[in-house]
């Protein structure tokens, strides 16, 4: 029965199933609602900025760990099942945090249920699209990962209207109700291809640049632990992440500083980094299976160096400043959308989903760390120029593991 529904499921367009998955990426952008949602919760309850501010970081150590456990369960489960189950944890988190009126129960239900259902469904998506676009992996990630991208441009102003319209427990309530039914009608289009399908006119041997360093097997997660690789690729995303995040999680107080920007303007430019992580995740992502995924991880890493180091502290004007956001926040979105397809061109796409949930904690720390180092250094010099110095060596340092991985990757492809 599994391999019947598995073959009639694989004449669905893969171009459809891939804006299905895009569709449900755009849920673990929700999490950009969040910073619309403090201040509102602080006033309704009383709570303190870091009682608040703990609900976040729950929510981003649950994702990795639902990160983990979805690679484990698509050893065992078709993608969409494990898709499905994570929609439930997350819209009822969602749900249930507009009954939460106390901290732990936020922590809870936000924290912990939206959290685990966030990393497992994100996990699981990259899945579906890896698997469908063996051919154009790049391409395939960048447009699956844009639906997150696109959640400070959709998600900010969206969490305005619905708490000044209601209020931010039936903002958290709503929410919740609408990814739900999104969650439980498009799941289940979400289907593998049948064993041995392959794009049409598609030779796996007979590639572009980008297959110069794919692996001729499958390693499973438990295989690539005892491969170097493994662990430069985890580096490479955790020091590429840390760099964009130490800029873009104060990319509004840096404007009003640098540029002098009023608070609304900031806010603006929040949102233009999403464009531009929108942007960078489509172009470099298809660049990447031209040129091919280390090359263009040299190019994001060194066009963000040469931002940091050598334009951003100029960039003393609303225009020089937007388009020096846009091409780091570009810079970002490549990475996030590369780094995936890295990974299944290094390691084979059969056991893909366990193999990410190994790489994709780096993020998790770098989105931890990045933000924290960049302020701690502007309050102890009083000055963004010490971050944006970091930032810009981080991204040099990068380059230097990508030359290393490719190396490495090259010498996996021959091995296997």
């Amino acid at each position: 029965m599994q391999n019947i529904r598995t073959e009639r499921a694989s004449k669905l367009p893969r171009g459809l199933i891939l804006a299905i998955a895009t569709l449900l990426t755009l849920g673990n952008g929700l999490i950009y609602m969040w910073s619309i949602f403090n201040v509102p919760l602080m006033d309704a309850f009383g709570y303190s900025a870091s009682g608040v501010a703990l609900a976040y970081s729950l929510f981003m150590l649950m994702s990795c760990v639902g990160s983990f456990l979805g690679g484990w369960m698509q050893q065992h489960i078709q993608p969409r099942y494990v898709i499905l189950i994570a929609g439930v944890l997350f819209s009822c988190g969602w749900l249930l945090s507009g009954s939460a009126e106390s901290l732990p129960l936020l922590y809870l239900f936000f924290g912990g249920l939206a959290g685990i259902g966030n990393g497992l469904s994100y996990n699981a998506l990259l899945s579906v699209a890896t698997t469908w676009f063996p051919d154009k992996r790049g391409f395939a990630n960048g447009v699956c990962t844009c639906g997150a991208g696109m959640g400070p441009v959709v998600f900010a102003p969206l969490g305005n209207i619905l708490i000044e319209s209601f209020d931010v427990l039936m903002a958290f309530r709503i929410v919740g109700i609408a990814w739900l039914v999104i969650y439980l009608v498009f799941t289940w289009f979400l289907v593998m291809p049948a064993p041995g399908w392959k794009p049409s006119n598609w030779d796996p041997d007979d590639q572009t640049t980008s297959s110069a360093v794919s692996s001729g097997r499958n390693y499973s997660g438990r295989e690539i632990l005892r491969q170097p690789l493994f662990y430069i690729l985890f580096f490479i995303l955790m020091v590429a992440v840390t760099s964009g995040q130490m800029i873009n999680g104060h990319a509004s107080s840096l404007g009003q500083e640098l540029a002098h920007l009023s608070a609304a303007e900031g806010a603006l430019m929040v949102s233009l980094l999403g464009v531009g992580s929108v942007l960078g995740r489509l172009g470099f992502g298809a660049v990447s299976d031209k040129i091919g995924r280390f090359t263009t991880l040299i190019l994001i890493l060194g066009v963000n160096a040469v931002i940091m180091l050598l334009f951003l502290a100029h960039a003393t004007t609303f225009i020089t400043f937007l388009a020096c956001m846009m091409i780091v926040g570009g810079c970002f979105g490549g990475t996030m959308s590369v780094m995936p397809a890295t990974v299944g061109d290094s390691f084979g796409s059969k056991f893909f989903g366990q193999n990410w949930s190994f790489v994709y904690p780096g993020y998790t720390v770098a989105a931890f760390i990045g933000p924290m180092v960049a302020a701690s250094t502007t309050e102890a010099t009083g000055s963004w120029e010490g971050a944006m110095i970091i930032a810009g060596v981080l991204s040099l340092l990068g380059i230097v593991l990508v030359l290393i991985g490719k190396r490495l990757a090259k010498r996996l492809a021959q091995a296997g």
